[in-house]
């Protein structure tokens, strides 16, 4: 019988994510403030060099800055944008794949892992197993794919990719969990709580 089942995550915003929004938007605060000092500036001085006559020319300066002004938080709104990520989850018979969703848009293929490969799946707070994770030997590559939410469980994955020994962090459900079970049973130790 085929197994799939995919499952979508959001990734809690942390304080890296928060830090950057930050530097963002002050960012676009201090250009923004520029760009009219510097626009007003260039309007007075059209204005005191042709006092007699209209200035359009000034007018137009102050025009062009306005709509850059608006291009430059278009683009803000953009990058805090990518601070949105979702981890989608997708058992497929002996693989899962993890792939990550920007700003529900953009879609990027993480990893392909093929369960049967795995040393060992649990729960990153199962004393029983977790030792590889919470002290993971020199070398070991940890990839972080959790969202870091507070009711989800998060599992850790000991699987070679690319050669490379590595941990793997995500967020199952206990239905994909039972199903990963099925794929390799000696290896996958499934919480009862």
């Amino acid at each position: 019988m085929d197994i799939y089942m995919e499952y979508l995550i959001a990734k809690k915003k942390d304080t890296k994510d928060k830090l950057i929004i930050a530097g963002i938007i002050a960012a676009g605060v201090v250009v923004s403030l520029g760009m009219f000092v510097l626009m007003f500036v260039v309007a007075v001085a059209m204005a005191q060099a042709q006092a007699n006559s209209e200035n359009p020319v000034g007018t137009m300066a102050f025009s062009i800055g306005f709509v850059l002004v608006l291009f430059l938080w278009y683009g803000a709104i953009l990058l805090i944008n990518t601070r949105s990520i979702e981890y989608e989850y997708i058992v497929t018979n002996n693989e899962l794949d993890i792939d990550k969703v920007m700003s529900k848009k953009g879609r990027k293929h993480l990893i392909t892992i093929d369960i049967h490969e795995a040393a060992c799946i649990a729960r990153t707070d199962d004393d029983n197993y977790n030792d590889v994770y919470k002290n993971p030997p020199e070398g070991v590559r940890v990839l972080d794919y959790s969202a870091h939410s507070v009711n989800g469980y998060t599992y850790f994955i000991d699987v070679p990719l690319e050669g490379e020994r590595t941990i793997v962090l995500f967020e199952p459900t206990s239905r994909m969990v039972d199903a990963i079970w099925k794929s390799n049973p000696r290896n996958v130790h499934r919480s009862q709580s």
